[in-house]
């Protein structure tokens, strides 16, 4: 088996090379020759396979914002009626006929899950990579880096049955040892694993010739109701299995690109406040060399974080300040973590809370995350545009528009900042500031960025305006001190501080969330 370090290792480079992890600072990522952190807003992953999708006005309106990353799924589909709220506005429930799937169907072979003719798993659709390639080469010219998922955990037999490595939806003889659908993530099948190997070979064969591509082995690998160590060994093992594959797969090929992992999995050790307490899989895949990015869903909902255990919080939208928290227990270690899917409100009539995912957005990228990346239900197929032109299946007509504007403010002012030099500042807050949110991050040149948020940010409540006062351990020196508005992007410049090594800092009053910029002077 081909191994290489996390830095992407790379033997083939064109211009700039693969997208990679930055050699000086894994925190964040080199493409095109530039640090790069992940911040984006995308839609719900079917813009390959769904054939209703215009993804070329979706990118068009992605790069008006500079929204740097899609994450884009292969064959999992739903139905209109897996997540209410979306409906057939869900980029990942085409119509069945829109499908563009990886294999073709056999004619005369009856119905498979889908209600259309079953799959013949040893003929490939010539179509579908074709339309994969397309993609992704018009991703790169629109400044985007695509993350492949190569493969989704099924959740439940409706799903499962739509999956073409299901018994009742291929013609193969495939799957027939399946009996709960979550033993997709399993090695229980040989006729499912070989199947598994056989794709990923396949997708890092296609896709090989392209520089802004990485693989995640799956989505949400975790099997509800089954949190016992020995369900966690099996689908552990069977993630490390498929990394394999795709490492043994580009050994042969002139390009090595990135596999993240979803660290989802869940032990449950007991409860606490009525919350089970938990402990993440994620120290295998820490400790694994095939292994180069932990992605996680919905971190700020996860608190205590305290060697590797997290209790959910009964409050699911999250609680300001845990993101700090989550990724400091974790500076152990030196593989990027990417906040790798969070969402605002839609599903369930929830409403919509755009506020949250800006305010994770920045903390998450200050904490030492090396990407953000939101789930924009407002891209749907009858609006690529994602600007509340189509209404989803509770009448709401949805606009991604603002939050991408306020991702687009945060990204230009990081431009201004060395992303290979940014770390977290720990220890410049003398002690958390009660009520808020912080997250803080240096370039080891005296300039940090200090980012504060109203807890009632997340709990959407409407926030007070009102001022600060912070103390901060700084160097000696004299230090220029700026605010800057999240939302508005505007900048205030505040008098000068003297700093003997502590420092009193009085901020402003404002509402919701600020960041402070502070700069040493001669």
């Amino acid at each position: 088996m081909s191994r290489r370090s996390a830095d992407g290792g790379e033997t083939n480079q064109g211009a700039g090379g693969t997208f990679r992890v930055h050699p000086s600072n894994p925190r964040c990522f080199l493409y095109q020759g530039k640090p790069m952190k992940i911040l984006t807003s995308g839609e719900h992953y079917g813009a390959a396979l769904n054939g209703d999708f215009d993804y070329d006005v979706y990118l068009d309106e992605m790069q008006k914002t500079g929204q740097n990353m899609t994450r884009t799924f292969t064959f999992y589909r739903e139905k209109p009626s897996s997540i209410p709220g979306p409906g057939d506005q869900n980029t990942l429930a085409p119509r069945p006929e829109a499908a563009v799937m990886p294999w073709l169907r056999a004619q005369g072979s009856g119905k498979g899950g889908d209600g259309l003719e079953k799959f013949d798993l040893d003929q490939w659709n010539l179509a579908y990579f074709a339309r994969w390639k397309d993609f992704v080469r018009k991703c790169a010219k629109h400044g985007v880096v695509c993350e492949v998922v190569l493969f989704c955990n099924p959740y439940n037999r409706e799903k499962y049955d739509l999956f073409p490595s299901a018994a009742v939806s291929n013609i193969n003889g495939v799957g027939r040892a399946i009996g709960d659908p979550r033993e997709f993530m399993m090695l229980k099948d040989p006729t499912v694993t070989a199947f598994q190997e056989r794709f990923v070979r396949k997708m890092a064969t296609e896709l090989n010739e392209f520089d802004n591509v990485y693989f995640e082995i799956c989505n949400e690998p975790n099997v509800h109701g089954n949190f016992s160590e020995a369900t966690e060994k099996e689908v552990v093992a069977w993630q490390l299995r498929m990394a394999g594959a795709l490492r043994k797969a580009e050994a042969s090929l002139p390009k090595r690109h990135l596999i993240a992992v979803n660290a989802h999995y869940r032990v449950e050790l007991g409860k606490e406040q009525g919350k089970s307490v938990i402990r993440h899989d994620d120290l295998h895949y820490f400790n694994d060399p095939d292994i180069d990015i932990i992605n996680y869903h919905y971190i700020s909902a996860k608190a205590d974080a305290r060697e590797f255990r997290v209790r959910h919080l009964a409050n699911e939208a999250g609680q300001a300040g845990n993101i700090w928290r989550f990724l400091r227990e974790r500076d152990r270690w030196t593989k990027p973590i990417v906040f790798d899917e969070t969402f605002s409100g839609i599903v369930r009539k929830a409403p919509e809370r755009y506020a949250i995912n800006r305010a994770e957005a920045w903390e998450m990228l200050l904490s030492g995350g090396a990407g953000y990346d939101n789930l924009d239900w407002s891209f749907t197929p009858a609006d690529e545009t994602g600007s509340g032109r189509a209404p989803i299946a509770d009448g709401r007509k949805l606009d991604g528009r603002p939050l991408r504007e306020w991702y687009s403010i945060f990204r230009k002012l990081l431009a201004g900042y060395d992303l290979a030099a940014l770390v977290p500042a720990v220890g410049l807050l003398q002690k958390q500031i009660p009520g808020y949110g912080c997250a803080a991050s240096t370039d080891g040149n005296h300039r940090h960025i200090v980012y504060f948020v109203d807890e009632q940010v997340y709990r959407l409540q409407r926030c007070a305006t009102r001022p600060l006062d912070v103390k901060m351990n700084l160097p000696t020196g004299r230090y220029s001190v700026r605010t800057f508005n999240p939302r508005m992007g505007q900048t205030t410049n505040l008098p000068h501080i003297e700093s003997r090594g502590e420092v009193s800092l009085a901020i402003p009053a404002f509402d919701e969330d600020v960041a402070v910029l502070i700069e040493a002077v001669d």
